[in-house]
């Protein structure tokens, strides 16, 4: 039997629709804003401190690490001082003995289109498009910038210019000289934090370095680009990109890519390798690069890939390989 207030709305909906979706629609706008206002007035703020010592004692971040860091800064909660708290906190743990490697990315095709039409780029002041904690970092003094016009890495550190400097060795993204294979090269870390792996450019530098990778993920033709670099030199080189079409299932991929993505991460936590901590609020996680760059060069060799559909692994039975 019907309430009378359930009685009231049928026959205001029946009378008046317009109306009663307007009133509906008004007062799910009050709720949502009410919960908004209640979860910023209850939020607890986060000082930079207690984010130090959690990368320390929960993520066991060391002074002297070299660490790459991808992240979500609405992820980690209400930080006193914003993205450059949690900048300094990093710095503050890693110190000056340490490195701090951040992606400073530009949008792919939109770039590469402007690139092929003979367009240039400056990377002195080209904002990343990759979060807010990036451009913040990009801005901090002593921070230093790759030579690459869509994948720039930004450090900050006693070998950040090591590990930036010969971004534009090679035409390939993560290839040789690239600040992705130098992190490897230093047995550094890789850092998430509020992100799941499917940013780890170890990926690529995979595809970038080993001929025996299973599938031709590049475009066979490389092209020349022209940019500025972050030192104000102006650089003309070839650049051999991926094929996009070859990257439709890719693990980026938000819903193809969903898979892959939980299956990896499980796979990496069962071998040890991937670490999971809280920091702030963000469910974040470290990996050593070289650890998980040869699991993934293994799960190449069985036929696993971050290109592996849903539809293959099962297929193909490779869920059925006995990892020892």
């Amino acid at each position: 039997m019907k309430t009378l207030i359930q009685i009231i709305k049928s026959f205001i909906y029946s009378r008046f629709p317009a109306l009663f979706d307007s009133l509906s629609k008004r007062r799910l706008a009050l709720k949502r804003f009410k919960a908004r206002m209640k979860w910023k007035l209850f939020k607890k703020e986060i000082s930079g401190d207690t984010l130090a010592n959690q990368l320390r004692y929960q993520g066991g971040i060391r002074a002297g690490d070299i660490i790459m860091v991808h992240s979500s800064l609405s992820s980690i909660g209400k930080v006193i001082g914003g993205p450059e708290t949690v900048c300094r906190a990093l710095q503050k743990v890693v110190t000056e003995s340490g490195t701090i490697l951040m992606p400073c990315y530009h949008q792919f095709e939109p770039v590469i289109k402007m690139l092929r039409a003979g367009s240039s780029i400056d990377l002195r002041d080209a904002k990343s498009s990759v979060g807010k904690l990036t451009e913040t970092f990009r801005n901090l003094p002593g921070v230093v910038r790759s030579s690459h016009p869509f994948s720039s890495v930004c450090a900050w550190g006693r070998t950040a210019a090591e590990i930036t400097g010969s971004h534009s060795a090679s035409p390939l993204m993560c290839g040789p000289g690239s600040p992705f294979s130098k992190l490897l090269e230093l047995s550094g870390k890789y850092m998430g934090i509020g992100v799941d792996i499917r940013i780890v450019a170890l990926y690529h530098v995979l595809e970038d370095n080993w001929n025996g990778f299973p599938v031709k993920v590049h475009y066979p033709e490389p092209f020349t680009a022209k940019y500025m670099d972050g030192s104000g030199q102006f650089v003309q080189r070839e650049l051999i990109v991926l094929d996009p079409d070859v990257s439709r299932n890719r693990i980026d991929q938000d819903i193809e890519g969903a898979w892959i993505r939980a299956w990896l991460t499980d796979h990496m936590k069962h071998r040890g390798i991937l670490q999971e901590f809280m920091l702030g609020q963000a469910l974040s996680w470290v990996v050593d690069a070289n650890a998980f760059f040869q699991e993934m060069k293994y799960l190449a060799q069985q036929g696993i890939t971050i290109y592996t559909t849903k539809a293959d692994f099962f297929q193909n039975k490779l869920n059925e390989i006995v990892f020892e």
